[in-house]
């Protein structure tokens, strides 16, 4: 039985603008420096997702915990990423409200020369799906898409339509897809996600004018979903200091504006569950 990623009862199409912390936002304004200029680098992360119901009920002497996939597509308009990437991981025994231990990067762009363009369009999927089996191995589960003839011509679809000028609705459609046909892969799963966070983040909406650490939350009946979008642009943080500097002024070391500005980004989890994981770059 197909998976319905899109029923409006557990899918959050996220569409609202991401806007920067106010401090930061105030500063860049109050020093008149224009949006951005030149993007260097751009990281998408993924923070642990919060389970807030698996949809299992605890019923002595059955603990109420459940096996679940997370399976993550991300697709940008850069060249070599245009087919996307793909990541499944597999949890054993998640009971409710607990965090699945993902803190990884999902996305990253980093200009290696002047003349290289940076993304004007990223796109992710991300659902969370409960198994009504042993988790399968997700490795081998990947490495069959290679020959799945549906998911050659999504992929050839998707190269075709991830531009800088293309819909992103368009490109979300094929990226659903996608998803349908790996979950028909992972054998018996329930025909609804515990929930699924659906994005696309574009220069035309000005989204990477936003230097520095955004936080994104996207919320789903089940299962909250965290990311980070990291986007660098030397020129505007140069001249943010610089401004700074001039009038005398000092950044605290322990401020959120330090935080959010910070080029490293030092979070870190441990993995307390059995992780069953893969990835696929096509």
């Amino acid at each position: 039985m197909a998976i319905n990623f899109n029923d409006p009862e557990v899918t959050n199409r996220a569409e609202t603008k991401l806007e920067q912390n106010l401090q930061v936002s105030t500063m860049f304004k109050s020093f008149g420096i224009e949006p951005a200029t030149k993007l260097t680098g751009i990281e998408l992360r993924m923070l642990p997702p919060l389970v807030k119901d698996n949809r299992t009920p605890r019923i002595f002497p059955f603990p109420g915990f459940a096996n679940l996939y997370c399976l993550t597509i991300v697709v940008s308009d850069v060249n070599n990423q245009l087919a996307g990437v793909i990541d499944l991981k597999g949890f054993q025994r998640i009971g409710d409200n607990e965090h699945l231990p993902i803190n990884k990067t999902l996305y990253y762009w980093q200009q290696k020369n002047d003349n290289e363009i940076a993304p004007n369009q990223i796109h992710i999927h991300c659902t969370v799906i409960k198994s009504k089996e042993s988790l399968r191995d997700v490795g081998e589960i990947l490495a069959s898409l290679k020959t799945n003839n549906e998911y050659k011509e999504l992929t050839e679809q998707l190269k075709n339509l991830a531009t800088a000028t293309t819909p992103a609705g368009a490109v979300i459609d094929i990226v659903t897809s996608v998803a349908g046909v790996v979950g028909n892969l992972l054998g018996k799963v329930e025909d609804k996600p515990l929930g699924t966070a659906v994005r696309s983040f574009t220069s035309l909406r000005g989204e990477f004018d936003l230097i520095g650490i955004t936080p994104v939350k996207i919320e789903t009946r089940n299962v909250d979903f965290n990311f980070e979008v990291v986007v660098r642009d030397p020129n505007r943080e140069k001249a943010l200091f610089s401004a700074m500097k001039n009038e005398g002024r000092e950044l605290p070391k322990d401020s959120d504006i330090e935080h959010i500005l910070s080029s490293v980004h030092v979070a870190d989890i441990k993995e307390k569950f059995q992780e069953n994981s893969a990835l696929l770059i096509v």
